[in-house]
């Protein structure tokens, strides 16, 4: 038997997804390289209970925020996050 899970995304701004991580709705991160700037990588958050998964996007535009990997590994520990993943393209 093969069950398959229906994800919903939702892009956020940083602030929204502070609030996100603050209220525990979201338990699963996620750093993923992107696919047109090598070495940079975009953040998702998941809440797997819900199904919804949060990717954090720059504030004026609806263009995916992208860190460097320290950079953004000292912004989630900030946060208080402890464990995350990191998946290379």
């Amino acid at each position: 038997m093969v069950l398959s899970m229906s994800v919903t995304f939702y892009r956020v701004k940083e602030g929204e997804f502070s609030r996100l991580v603050e209220t525990q709705s979201i338990t699963k991160f996620i750093a993923q390289e992107s696919e047109l700037s090598p070495l940079k990588f975009s953040l998702v958050g998941i809440n797997p209970e819900q199904q919804i998964a949060y990717i954090v996007r720059h504030g004026r535009c609806d263009e995916l925020r992208t860190w460097r990997l320290d950079n953004l590994g000292a912004y989630i520990k900030k946060l208080g996050v402890e464990r995350w993943e990191v998946q290379n393209k």
